[in-house]
Parts: C-alpha cells; structure tokens; sequence
C-alpha cells in the first residue's frame, strides 16, 4: 500500500519572515509547500503545476492577492482551485467571502491555517 500524497498548497506572501516560518509550519503539518514572493510569481508558479489550494495574502507588489485570484477565477484551468485570502486590514469596500473561499485576518495562529485548509480540500 502507497502512502498517501501530501496536500500541495501554494504559499503567496511578500514578507519574508512570514513566508518562511508559515511556509515551514504547513511543511512540519505534513503538506508539500511552494511559495511564490508576490502574484507576477504565484501566477507564474501556477503555470508550472495546480496545488491543491493557495493561502495567498492582500496586500503585495506587483500584483496583490485580489488580482491573483481575479486571474486565477478567470482561468479555466484554475478557477476551482480553492483560495484562503490573509490580510491585517483589508479596505472596507472588499467582502472577503465573495472573493475567496476563506478568509484569515493576520496575525493567525497556524492550526487555524490548517483547519480552514483542510475544510475546503476535502
């Protein structure tokens, strides 16, 4: 018997520090991690290879977390990938359950990371 794949999630986030600690707890939680530094990135990485889900923050360069999930709903081949959307403050204007699946208000504890990750892959 084979084990079991591990759960692929694309990581989007600019602040290094974050990435590289959010990066290495979903990692040490069993799921294979890629991590992309900004949207431009993210979008290229998701031309390369569909992860299972992406935990993607707001407020980025070069192409924020709204654009990124606004190309990927407008690709055939991604718009079903679920999306988590992170941010500390997101503008009034912007209702984060219409954009995202989910939704994390920073700074979040990891086993919340994973709960939500695991409630919309199942």
């Amino acid at each position: 018997m084979s084990a079991k794949a591990p759960r692929h999630v694309l990581l989007v986030e600019d602040e290094p520090g974050t990435l590289t600690t959010v990066a290495l707890l979903l990692e040490m939680s069993g799921y294979r991690v890629s991590q992309a530094a900004n949207g431009q990135r993210a979008l290229a990485q998701l031309a390369r290879e569909i992860p299972d889900i992406v935990l993607t923050d707001y407020m980025m360069p070069h192409l924020n977390g709204l654009d990124l999930i606004e190309a990927m709903r407008a690709n055939p081949s991604l718009n079903k990938v679920p999306v988590i959307l992170t941010s500390a403050a997101l503008p009034v204007n912007i209702e984060p359950s219409k954009v995202a699946d989910g939704f994390l208000t920073k700074p979040y504890r990891i086993e919340t990371v994973i709960q939500l990750i695991e409630s919309l892959i199942r």
